[in-house]
């Protein structure tokens, strides 16, 4: 099974859009006109990562020395608390939490958090309700678009013209670790929640249709807690089982693919017994759906 095959079962798209009034925002709107985000978890606080890259980040390094930005890929990453940028964590929760949900886009312009998700339409009662809870709040957060979307390679390609992506493919002996979740010709899309107490919460799709499972392991919990740490942002990550093995896509900025591959190997060196093996570092084009 390709990722091809299945790309499209997530047949909703569904815009949110967060307005913002953090004071960053005026240092940064008269050199850069879309900034790429990232979100996510670290043990009970929720964080947002700004990416400001390329010609801006020398205009824009001294003005933001303020925030203690780091410096990686040729990024300035400042990392804020998701609560500094208003009311966007609890409604990104809130659509995280429907199980057939995909985030796609993240990205912050013209003062506004824009974050794209995909939904099977199988699963789409609950946006009734969080439309419902925005309206009641009367503030900066609205439902921009909601209806038929693209898929999840159209989503990809649009964060890729915003920052250029590039692909790390691995595998690893770890398919006993997920018990009965992956079994037979499947395809796995994880949704980008946190890492719950029963792991990654995935979708699982394969000749029956798609299902919302619990995916853990120590090595992908390894690999996850690197990442966050260092603070690499990830388009998509994707997997299938093959041959017996748990075969790995991740998208990420082309600039960092470096310390994505460091980071596997230092979890690799952590969990010998997963056996390791790096398959592919290939920087993002339509081609690599021809083996994904």
């Amino acid at each position: 099974m390709r990722y091809a095959d299945v790309e499209k079962r997530l047949d909703m798209r569904l815009t949110l859009t967060m307005e913002q009034q953090h004071p960053i925002l005026p240092l940064l709107e008269r050199e850069i006109d879309t900034i790429p985000l990232d979100s996510h978890h670290l043990g009970n606080e929720a964080f947002i990562d700004l990416f400001i890259c390329g010609s801006p980040m020398e205009k824009l390094e001294g003005v933001l020395s303020q925030f203690h930005p780091d410096i990686m890929g040729g990024c300035l990453i400042v990392r804020m608390k998701a609560e500094e940028m208003g009311t966007a964590s609890s409604i990104l929760d809130q659509l995280a939490e429907i199980p057939l949900s995909a985030r796609g886009s993240l990205y912050l312009t013209d003062r506004k958090i824009f974050a794209d998700f995909r939904i099977s339409s199988s699963d789409i009662s609950p946006i009734t309700e969080i439309e419902k809870r925005i309206l009641a709040m009367n503030n900066r957060v609205r439902i921009a678009d909601f209806g038929p979307g693209a898929g999840g390679i159209a989503t990809i390609e649009k964060v890729d013209s915003r920052i250029h992506l590039g692909v790390v493919s691995y595998e690893v002996d770890i398919l006993r670790d997920f018990g009965d979740s992956i079994k037979g010709d499947c395809f796995i899309e994880y949704n980008f929640n946190q890492v719950e107490k029963n792991g990654f919460r995935a979708i699982i799709y394969d000749s029956q249709g798609q299902s919302a499972a619990y995916i853990d392991s120590p090595f992908l919990r390894e690999v996850q807690r690197l990442s966050i740490e260092e603070k690499i942002p990830k388009a998509a990550i994707l997997a299938r089982p093959e041959n017996g093995k748990y075969r790995s896509f991740t998208f990420l900025p082309d600039s960092m693919v470096d310390n994505q591959v460091s980071i596997l190997y230092r979890a690799s060196s952590k969990f010998p017994d997963a056996g390791f093996r790096l398959l592919a570092i290939r920087s993002y084009s339509r081609e690599v759906w021809d083996w994904i």
